[in-house]
């Protein structure tokens, strides 16, 4: 699980969920393109919930982790759904390099 910081409130969503929302704004950042999305999140209570993010270039968005649990599975099929916009959104020009991926090398 991670939390997804937006707007001074922090969010809790599934790993890939977090990762999608926030690779997505760096591709709508790096195209000056702006747009909104509907993020499948969990409340306080860990229940299901959809929050509405405005993601654009003067977005504010970073991620955290939270505390793992059993509440993966309530996003089956937005990361591919925002994969595909960031795809049409324009190239990817990536804003950040992971410096612990594969391509450099072991951590």
């Amino acid at each position: 699980m991670k939390y997804i910081h937006y707007n001074g409130q922090a969010t809790m969503a599934a790993d890939d969920v977090a990762d999608a929302v926030i690779q997505y704004a760096a591709v709508l950042g790096s195209n000056g393109k702006t747009d909104t999305i509907d993020v499948p999140t969990f409340d306080d209570d860990g229940q299901g919930a959809i929050e509405t993010l405005l993601i654009g270039p003067a977005s504010q968005i970073t991620v955290s982790p939270a505390p793992e649990d059993e509440l993966e599975n309530i996003h089956e099929g937005f990361v591919d759904h925002l994969r595909n916009l960031a795809a049409a959104a324009g190239p990817a020009r990536p804003m950040h390099e992971d410096w612990n991926s594969e391509e450099n090398g072991p951590a």
